[in-house]
């Protein structure tokens, strides 16, 4: 290639170092002493115990339910567990119930020692189920964060140069972090706080319909109509703004890593001012959309915790009449009001949940898409794998372009042997790199 740039193929490297009085490959006496120091004093390393294998290509679309869909097995294990701590987490009330109506009301002494010793157990019990639950699914969650991460990583190395030539490193910087770090919170911790409180809605409910049908039914009917019209809501508006929020903090990182590979060009021509004013830009639009869903989630969370309170004074009303009319004894109006609190509690704890779902699917969305993407530039079931070589390079006649429409290379040869140094040299763009 002619002009102010191309190839040089000058002296091997031994002649070189001849030229230039460098013994032993480009090592000075000085350094070849202070290397042998190091080797003196080097540790010795045991054989690596790490194996490497080639990962299968997942091709399926990408989301929870088929993320999710080999570890069933597992999951229904985390079900069972999280069924028998909330089970007998909150059976309290109820035990209170029997406590006052046949112990402190009748008079007996034992009903309540009896009470006592039960709910002692039921304590003990639910606090061994729920060790067990802790380390079954912080096991399981480990597992799927590691599958997700070698899936994604895998999925990088199958591209083409031309999908880093086209994506920013700090978008994809993004999706192997912050996207995936989301989605592991919502893993590991969103889809088991789930699982235990919607046990736990679906245990007191349950607890509340033994208890009185008709309390029970004033009480869903207060709460459940209006929660499903503001998780309605919710879902639609938050939505868009974790995506919003996702897309923000990829342009912040690519920025970023942007502006630090090229700091030494930033500086040499003073445009440090100029740089700092466009990524005042970018966090600009990271904050506003997280102001976005900060003030969606303002006006979820307070507006069930609202539903709740108002929903304790219906239920406190009404059940109160009750008793005094004696369709319903203390014991079971102050059972009720107990689990009444207990239900609420795992409602307000199901809305921070889903906000983190939100985050989470965001994420999802987003890596679905890279994984869809396809290299351009597919591997053939029957490539020819690489014998053994012996270094030599020939290159006869060879144009490339990772765009079809715009070449970088126009047959160029080349032909380098063994130890040869060889020197490109070019503007950028010139195809120095390909």
């Amino acid at each position: 290639m002619g002009g102010g740039h191309g190839f040089f193929a000058g002296p091997s490297s031994f002649q070189a170092n001849a030229q230039a009085g460098l013994p032993y490959a480009e090592v000075p006496e000085e350094l070849r002493s202070r290397i042998a120091d190091v080797l003196r004093n080097e540790p010795e390393h045991p054989q690596p115990v790490v194996q490497f294998s080639h990962c299968d290509w997942d091709r399926r679309p990408f989301g929870l339910r088929t993320f999710l869909a080999p570890h069933a097995g597992g999951l229904i294990v985390a079900f069972l567990l999280v069924l028998a701590e909330v089970g007998l987490l909150h059976v309290g009330p109820l035990l209170t119930q029997i406590g006052i109506d046949r112990g402190v009301l009748a008079g007996d002494r034992s009903v309540l020692f009896a009470v006592a010793l039960a709910y002692l157990g039921a304590v003990g019990l639910s606090t061994a189920a729920s060790w067990f639950r802790t380390r079954f699914t912080g096991r399981l969650g480990e597992r799927l964060v590691y599958e997700l991460r070698v899936r994604v990583f895998s999925h990088f190395q199958r591209q083409s140069l031309d999908f880093f030539t086209l994506e920013k490193s700090g978008v994809l910087m993004t999706r192997m972090t912050s996207d995936i770090e989301a989605l592991t919170v919502l893993m590991q911790e969103g889809l088991v706080n789930f699982f235990v409180q919607g046990m736990t809605l679906v245990v007191i409910t349950g607890y509340l319909v033994f208890l009185d049908p008709t309390l029970a039914l004033v009480c869903l009917l207060a709460v459940v109509p209006i929660n499903i019209v503001l998780t309605m809501w919710f879902r639609r508006v938050s939505l868009i703004g974790y995506l919003r929020v996702r897309d923000r903090i990829a342009d912040v990182l690519a920025n970023l890593s942007e502006s630090l590979a090229g700091i030494r060009v930033i500086t040499a021509f003073n445009r440090r001012d100029h740089e700092m004013a466009r990524h005042q830009r970018i966090i600009d639009a990271h904050l506003d959309a997280n102001l976005y869903t900060g003030r969606t989630q303002a006006l979820f969370g307070p507006g069930t915790e609202s539903i709740g309170i108002l929903t304790q004074a219906i239920v406190l009303l009404v059940g109160g009449r009750m008793a005094l009319r004696g369709e319903v004894s203390l014991g079971e109006l102050t059972a009720f009001l107990l689990f009444l609190t207990s239900f609420f509690a795992p409602v307000q704890t199901l809305v921070q949940l889903y906000n983190q779902y939100q985050q989470g699917s965001a994420a999802v969305v987003k890596l679905r898409e890279l994984l869809a993407r396809e290299p351009s530039v597919p591997e053939h079931s029957d490539a020819i794998e690489l014998p053994p070589i012996r270094g030599a390079i020939c290159l006869e006649g060879v144009t490339f372009g990772y765009d079809p429409d715009h070449l970088v290379l126009r047959d160029v040869d080349l032909e380098l042997a063994p130890g040869e140094v060889l020197a490109v040299v070019g503007p950028t763009g010139a195809g120095k790199s390909t």
